[in-house]
């Protein structure tokens, strides 16, 4: 079985960990709001043709695990996970409308509450090319536990809510619950057309409770062009700092994409 590196073991050693050592790190600096649509090369420009994501027939095919993308173009891609806050939901989605950044969703159907109210605007981001929507498995169990089959039921069911709620289709993009997949869960995510296994190469950690100070420190750290950034759509935090997340990448020349837009040559 190939075990992917946990968002919580792959930590910055300047970061520490959560509790006394986040505490004796010196706070980063406040850093200004982005203006509305002032983030350079944020937004990606309208896609040609058939609207992505559109809803058609799986293609079933050999699924790749992809944990990075082409460094050539500064890009980076921001992807958000779960969804277990509804005001995070909902002050991710402003944040991107109001600043033209691109970002990525893999919501769980459990969490529903959460992301349905949104469903147009989700709709109308994925549709101008700011917004990928990918899938997260319906109920966030660990793939590799349930076995390959009963991890296949729950991907199709996740793909039949992401259908029915906001009238387009995950595929092709997946990241397993917890990084953790085996041959077999790959193999059923292709058999599904889900032939991208999105996993990541940098992280905030932010599936437990983060300071702002922590998470700007591992953006500063891990990106570079070319990286994934695993980031979750569970506390307050992580949406309230993300205009300032956006600045720092800004600062660094790096501009955020859609896991589309960064894979598109790859």
């Amino acid at each position: 079985m190939v075990v992917a590196v946990l968002a919580a073991l792959i930590m910055v050693p300047v970061l520490g960990s959560s509790g006394a050592g986040e505490s004796n790190r010196p706070a980063a600096a406040k850093e200004p709001a982005v203006s509305p649509k002032t983030t350079a090369s944020a937004s990606a420009p309208k896609a040609a043709g058939p609207p992505p994501q559109q809803i058609t027939d799986a293609v079933p095919g050999e699924a790749e695990v992809i944990s990075e993308g082409p460094t050539a173009g500064r890009k980076v891609a921001l992807t958000f996970d779960d969804g277990t806050c509804a005001a995070c939901v909902a002050k991710i989605l402003d944040v991107l409308e109001q600043t033209g950044a691109a970002a990525t969703f893999f919501p769980n159907g459990t969490y529903g509450a959460s992301w349905e109210p949104h469903a147009k605007r989700i709709r109308a981001l994925v549709a101008s090319g700011q917004l990928t929507l990918g899938n997260h498995t319906f109920s966030h169990g660990v793939s590799t536990q349930i076995g390959s089959a009963a991890f296949g039921t729950d991907l199709q069911r996740n793909e039949d809510w992401i259908q029915k709620s906001f009238k387009l289709s995950g595929r092709p993009w997946f990241r397993p619950p917890y990084g953790d997949y085996d041959s077999g869960t790959v193999s059923a995510a292709g058999e599904r057309g889900y032939r991208k296994v999105i996993m990541w190469s940098g992280t905030v950690a932010d599936s437990d409770v983060r300071s702002e100070a922590y998470i700007l420190n591992a953006i500063q750290y891990w990106a570079k062009p070319g990286r994934i950034i695993l980031m979750h759509a569970n506390y307050p935090t992580t949406a309230e700092v993300l205009p300032r997340i956006l600045k720092l990448l800004e600062r660094k020349k790096l501009t955020p994409v859609t896991i589309a837009e960064l894979l598109k040559d790859a």
